[in-house]
């Protein structure tokens, strides 16, 4: 499904991670670690398109043509909203246009403890509350690979319960998932430690 082949990354001329190689096939968890600095960020910002100057090949297959970055959802460790709307209006405006049904996204808003916060300005809600409406779209998405950097991040223990089982739920469904956190909620099955790639 993706196939990394030589990837290697500087910044200040510096390399952050050299000549990494690796395949996401699907049903495949994958969990960056190293220290903090170490490029895991940077890696999934390259993977998603992001950033651009890289070196090395990034390969989408099976499926996967030079438009499969529409099969690729991104989930920053900052939460991409408009503090100035409501969450109602940060989920019609930005996440529709995405495929996803508002319906979905109001019942996963409820899972997660939100319901009655739809017509809230984002800038009064707490960094957790923030990080819900995220996870939302990501639990209401349907795509071939997902890319997440600390999705657990400010998140209550029940919601941390939830979001797990929904990345259980896509992985047995055949979605590849990246990920980074310093949560032990999610169970990888392969382990990727950019410390190694140092230079």
């Amino acid at each position: 499904m993706l196939t990394i082949q030589g990837l290697s990354y500087a910044y200040s001329d510096r390399f952050l991670f050299k000549n990494l190689s690796f395949d996401l096939v699907p049903g495949e968890l994958i969990q960056l670690k190293g220290r903090n600095g170490s490029g895991k960020t940077t890696l999934i910002k390259v993977l998603c398109g992001i950033l651009k100057n890289y070196e090395g090949s990034i390969s989408l297959v099976n499926n996967l043509d030079s438009e499969g970055r529409n099969e690729i959802f991104y989930l920053g460790h900052k939460n991409a909203l408009k503090d100035n709307l409501t969450v109602l209006e940060n989920l019609k405006y930005d996440y529709r246009s995405d495929g996803i049904e508002l319906t979905r996204l109001k019942e996963n808003l409820a899972t997660l403890g939100l319901e009655n916060y739809l017509f809230s300005k984002v800038s009064d809600l707490s960094e957790g509350q923030k990080r819900k409406i995220i996870l939302s779209c990501f639990m209401a998405s349907n795509k071939s690979i997902y890319l997440l950097d600390e999705p657990l991040i400010n998140l209550d223990e029940e919601s941390k319960k939830i979001v797990s089982s929904e990345i259980e739920n896509k992985i047995n469904g055949g979605s590849s998932i990246i990920f980074t956190s310093h949560e032990k909620n999610i169970l990888a099955t392969k382990d990727i430690n950019l410390d190694e790639y140092a230079t």
